[in-house]
Parts: structure tokens; C-alpha cells; sequence
């Protein structure tokens, strides 16, 4: 049992000393940049996927 809570505690402080590496402001961005580029990359993938399929159903 002590191995498991000394893994869990050691694992949550990196994550805590991690999380206050940055201000808020700079969470914001970094955010912001992750979902613009998510959001991009979601738009091309399901338009390439009605591209292939308009293209399958024309032919």
C-alpha cells in the first residue's frame, strides 16, 4: 500500500509543480493554440473524408 501512495503523492506534486510553471494568462494561450490547432486538424480530416466520399458516389 505505502509503494501506491508514494507514487500517487510524488506523481500529483510533478503535476501541481508543473501546473505552476506558467500564469493563467499563459495556461490561456497555450489553450487557445491547442484548440485552434485541434479544431484545424478536425476540419481537414472530415473534409477529406466528404471529399472521398463525394468523389466515391459520383463515380
Amino acid at each position: 500500500m505505502g509503494n501506491y501512495t508514494t507514487g500517487y503523492a510524488y506523481s500529483w506534486g510533478f503535476v501541481t509543480c508543473l501546473l505552476g510553471m506558467f500564469t493563467l494568462s499563459q495556461w490561456a494561450l497555450i489553450l487557445g493554440i491547442a484548440s485552434t490547432l485541434i479544431t484545424f486538424f478536425l476540419n481537414w480530416y472530415y473534409r477529406y473524408k466528404e471529399y472521398r466520399f463525394r468523389t466515391r458516389v459520383q463515380q
